[in-house]
């Protein structure tokens, strides 16, 4: 392993990593994952990265280097290999056992937060994954009585990992949708990050998202991509108090299906809201039953 690098030096190391990983990103990508590794491993910001580049590491810290840079040689999310991301400011732990946040889902979470302020309010959260949704809402709204569901237990460890991370009061339930579900009160808002990817659209995704991220968190078939929107939508009345708010993250494509589909329900006000890219992205109604 040492013969690839020149020395011990941050310098060296630097060369090493940009050309072990110049086939797989562009420039700026590289230099950003380069940063990121630092600042996991060193705990170095960007700047300081800049000004200590004749600074030497010992043989243990170029290891993990060295290793980290394999793993990403081979296609694995940045994220994945240091073990963390960022989520609206908040240091979240990751795995292969639980999808990446994206931008998209920050949005959706801005978005609950910008039209709910009320101190007492019940919210659930399906198919949590990591927990991002409800960590990020409890930071901002501490009194609110927060629950996330998902049908993985291992996925359920990352995200209660990631409530003690930040000392939450976070309740998580390994539950399946397609199952009965039990709960003794209802919610006043119901929010979900389904899968929504077409299997179709996969050829043309990253192999780094196809290859190492969840495939049951990400992807639905062609012939029924709306079938867990339905079902949640079936469940309104078992899981909603009236006048209770429903928001969705959807497929850009999907948004003129998704209103009809939101037409059979007892729904009012339905809303499609763009994400940052000007895209069809997020869905959200009151469920109305009366």
């Amino acid at each position: 392993m040492n013969e690839k690098i020149a020395s011990n030096s941050v310098a060296a190391l630097l060369d090493y990593i940009d050309s072990q990983l110049t086939s797989i990103y562009e420039e700026r990508e590289r230099q950003n994952i380069v940063v990121w590794l630092f600042a996991a491993f060193k705990q170095w910001s960007r700047s300081e990265l800049i000004v200590r580049k004749d600074d030497r590491l010992s043989e243990s810290e170029i290891l993990k280097f060295h290793f980290a840079t394999k793993r990403l040689k081979a296609g694995e999310p940045v994220q994945y290999v240091v073990g963390d991301v960022d989520f609206m400011g908040i240091n979240l732990k990751v795995n292969p056992s639980v999808l990446i946040p994206r931008p998209e889902t920050e949005e959706l979470v801005q978005l609950i937060l910008d039209e709910n302020s009320d101190a007492s309010i019940r919210l659930i959260d399906i198919g949590t994954g990591s927990g991002c949704i409800p960590i990020a809402l409890k930071i901002s709204r501490p009194s609110w009585d927060i629950q996330g569901i998902d049908k993985s237990v291992n996925t359920l460890k990352t995200a209660e990992a990631n409530a003690r991370l930040h000392s939450l009061d976070v309740s998580f339930k390994t539950m399946d949708i397609f199952e009965s579900l039990e709960f003794n009160k209802k919610f006043d808002i119901l929010v979900s990050n389904p899968p929504y990817v077409l299997e179709s659209d996969k050829a043309n995704m990253s192999s780094q998202v196809v290859n190492h991220e969840p495939s049951l968190a990400l992807f639905v078939t062609d012939n029924d991509p709306l079938i867990f929107y339905r079902r949640m939508l079936d469940l309104t009345a078992e899981l909603l108090n009236p006048q209770a708010k429903v928001y969705f993250e959807i497929h850009e494509n999907q948004a003129a299906n998704m209103l009809e589909l939101c037409s059979s329900y007892p729904v009012v006000n339905v809303k499609v809201t763009k994400d940052m890219q000007g895209k069809d992205r997020m869905v959200s109604m009151i469920y109305s039953p009366n």
